[in-house]
C-alpha cells in the first residue's frame, strides 16, 4: 500500500468535506486515475460531475499535479502514484 496527500482547493474544496488536505491510501502501482475514483467513491456523483466528464477524462479546466508537475506532462490519468506523493486538484478559475 502507498499513501499519498490530496490538496483540493477552492469549489472542489467544498465537494470534499471541506476538507483543504487528506491523505489516501492506494494499492502499490496505483494510478492518477485510482486516487481520483476513490475520491469520488467517497465524496459522490457531484465530485465525480466536478471531476470528470462522459469519456471519464478530465472535465474542462480540472488540472491534476503530481508533486508539482502537471500530468499532462507526464503520464496523465495513468501517472503512476508513490508513496508521499502530492496530488493538487486544481479547478478552473476565472476572472477578468
Amino acid at each position: 500500500m502507498i499513501t499519498i496527500e490530496v490538496t483540493a482547493i477552492m469549489g472542489l474544496k467544498a465537494l470534499m468535506g471541506g476538507k483543504k488536505k487528506q491523505i489516501l491510501t492506494l494499492p502499490e502501482g496505483a494510478r492518477v486515475m485510482e486516487a481520483l475514483e476513490q475520491l469520488c467513491q467517497t465524496y459522490g456523483s457531484a465530485l465525480e460531475a466536478r471531476i470528470f466528464n462522459g469519456d471519464r477524462q478530465l472535465d474542462r479546466g480540472i488540472v491534476v499535479f503530481v508533486n508539482g508537475c502537471v500530468i499532462f506532462a507526464l503520464a496523465g490519468l495513468e501517472t503512476p502514484l508513490q508513496n508521499g506523493d502530492t496530488l493538487l486538484i486544481f479547478p478552473p478559475v476565472g476572472g477578468g
